[in-house]
């Protein structure tokens, strides 16, 4: 039986990754979120779940994605509005 390789075919660099603590409704959510080759990103560990987003200040599109990977349509409005106000803060910030 013929041992099967694993390749690494790329690497790629993440950038403009964020790291925010958010409390909603009684629980915890720790986002992280960035850019990797392929757009933007944002996993929340502790809830075991992660999916591609659109530009961080889009709240009608990361509504919908983080609502559906959390199976709650106002923690993923919240959510997605905390990840907003967040890059509007930092954006203001890092001029």
């Amino acid at each position: 039986m013929a041992k099967k390789l694993i390749e690494i075919v790329g690497e790629y660099a993440v950038g403009d990754t964020h790291e925010i603590s958010v409390d909603w409704n009684g629980f915890n959510y720790l986002i992280i979120y960035g850019y990797h080759i392929n757009g933007w990103f944002v996993a929340i560990p502790n809830w075991n779940v992660c999916t591609e987003i659109a530009d961080p200040d889009d709240i009608l599109y990361n509504t919908e994605r983080l609502s559906k990977i959390l199976n709650n349509a106002n923690a993923g409005r919240s959510l997605a509005k905390s990840i907003g106000k967040h890059w509007e803060y930092i954006s203001k910030n890092n001029k």
